[in-house]
């Protein structure tokens, strides 16, 4: 069983010109072989007739001398005669049809004739036996031919001659053969070799190395080919194959610069849009402790003019004189409350609104940067019922591009507003911060409705939406893929089912180029 299944992979690991040479070896052999056996068997036939032609003649004269003598001696005489004639004859014996009548070996005469000899041969036909095995080693053939009186058969004439000069003249007529056969052979396969390599190998490596210039992007030089019609018709598909090929390329190209260039555009319009909703709502939540601050300045001007005129008339008392002091102290309290949130709304919405365009990387506190962030969606947030918690050590910095932070949680946390709940519901987002062997893990995670299998395979696919006709364009999972491994050289990985809430496993280094 090994040696079945070895040879055929060994076999087609040869190349071309190996299996062809094989090939053509085996068939050579093969046909040499077949050429061999026949020339063999056609000299052992003719050698084979020629021995019975010898004992056809000895019949008929033994035949004649038989029937005008009908004496036995003139038999024996002539079978001493023969084989002294005949060095190869080692016997001759008449057998009658009872007992053997004449011999060259005279122990031989009076023995039993062996059975069914008489009735074996048939008139005209002569029964050949080659003794290859013999004691002696020495190669004979035993030759029984009918001796007939009056067209009876009386007996048989039996020929026992030694076959080695035949054998000899045989074997090396076969070796002759082999050798002029083996010399033919390896001049056809030198041939055949010389052939092949300038016919067929030459031309196709020729073809594999422009193949190969072309797959390694090099400058393509056509190929020319002075070969067979069926080769060079090759070649010219080949040619025209690769012009087509780079035609088709260089409109590959473009189409996939266009692209690049469209995909660009939408997520720069993605993040001026993300950029106007934080402006619009960082500018209503502003309004509100400028709107407290500038009534309580109106309120307390009011007050401080009232409090002149009662001084100008000489009607202020101590008691106004202290209401007026804890007005005054509980206005510049609330006007102060106010414009320290106005201001930190304001640096918040700046430093988000600076990295988000700058695209720098400095070094910063990861937990208190990604607070700010929601600081500045809280106005979206503030919509909603829903809770954003932050955990993780406070210690945790990374030296990086901060403005990815900023668009990679304000994505998530707008992925899951829109996507994972309904507009009643109250939802609680999660962000985990751990740092290990250099790197930093964040978990973000909501326990909203969820999302099948064949979403979450999809997820980060550019414009893939599940909301396509609430305006989604399918690039804010996208950009999320992209800021974590392009931008921050990080991995990030989805895991969600239906009803079960969707939790996002990000990773990234905490050095550059780490």
């Amino acid at each position: 069983m090994t040696t079945g299944t070895v040879k055929p992979s060994v076999f087609r690991r040869m190349s071309l010109q190996s299996k062809l040479l094989v090939l053509v070896t085996i068939v050579t052999v093969g046909l040499m072989s077949i050429i061999v056996w026949f020339d063999t068997y056609s000299l052992r036939k003719s050698v084979e007739e020629t021995y019975v032609s010898q004992l056809d003649g000895m019949t008929t004269a033994i035949n004649g001398r038989y029937e005008e003598s009908h004496s036995i001696e003139d038999v024996q005489q002539i079978f001493d005669y023969i084989q002294y004639k005949n060095p190869d004859v080692i016997q001759l014996t008449l057998y009658g049809e009872t007992n053997v009548r004449a011999s060259t070996d005279r122990k031989r005469i009076g023995s039993l004739t062996p059975p069914d000899l008489i009735s074996m041969i048939e008139s005209d036909q002569t029964l050949v036996d080659h003794l290859r095995n013999e004691a002696d080693g020495i190669p004979k053939d035993r030759l029984t031919a009918p001796l007939k009186e009056d067209g009876d058969t009386i007996g048989a004439i039996e020929l026992l001659i030694d076959t080695s000069d035949s054998m000899a003249l045989i074997k090396k007529r076969v070796q002759i053969i082999v050798i002029v056969g083996l010399a033919i052979t390896v001049l056809l396969l030198v041939t055949l070799s010389y052939i092949i390599r300038k016919l067929l190998l030459r031309p196709l490596l020729k073809i594999r190395t422009a193949a190969v210039s072309v797959k390694q992007g090099l400058p393509y030089k056509e190929i020319s080919l002075d070969s067979s019609q069926e080769i060079t018709e090759v070649a010219s598909a080949f040619n025209e194959m690769v012009i087509n090929l780079e035609g088709r390329y260089s409109e590959l190209k473009q189409a996939m610069e266009i692209v690049q260039q469209t995909q660009k555009q939408l997520v720069e319009s993605e993040k001026m849009v993300a950029l106007g909703n934080l402006v619009a709502g960082v500018s209503h939540e502003i309004n509100t402790p400028i709107g407290i601050g500038v009534t309580a300045v109106s309120y307390m001007d009011e007050k401080s003019k009232e409090f002149l005129a009662m001084y100008a008339a000489n009607k202020m008392k101590r008691s106004d004189l202290e209401e007026y002091l804890r007005m005054i102290q509980d206005t510049t309290g609330m006007i102060q409350t106010n414009l320290f949130r106005a201001s930190e709304l304001i640096r918040s919405f700046k430093q988000v609104a600076v990295d988000s365009s700058a695209q720098t990387k400095r070094r910063f506190k990861l937990k208190a940067y990604i607070q700010e962030v929601l600081v500045s969606l809280q106005p979206n947030l503030k919509k909603t019922k829903h809770h954003v918690s932050v955990t993780g050590p406070e210690e945790i910095e990374l030296f990086t591009d901060p403005g990815a932070i900023s668009q990679l949680f304000t994505n998530l946390i707008m992925n899951s507003l829109i996507h994972a709940y309904q507009a009643d519901d109250e939802g609680r987002i999660e962000i985990r911060l751990s740092e290990h062997n250099g790197k930093v893990t964040l978990r973000y995670s909501d326990d909203g409705k969820g999302m099948p299998p064949e979403v979450v395979d999809q997820i980060f696919n550019p414009f893939f939406t599940t909301n396509r006709g609430g305006g989604g364009t399918g690039l804010g999972m996208h950009i999320v893929y992209n800021l974590v491994v392009q931008s921050l050289g990080g991995t990030i990985a989805c895991d969600s089912q239906l009803g079960q809430g969707t939790a996002f496993t990000i990773q990234i280094p905490i050095q550059e180029g780490a």
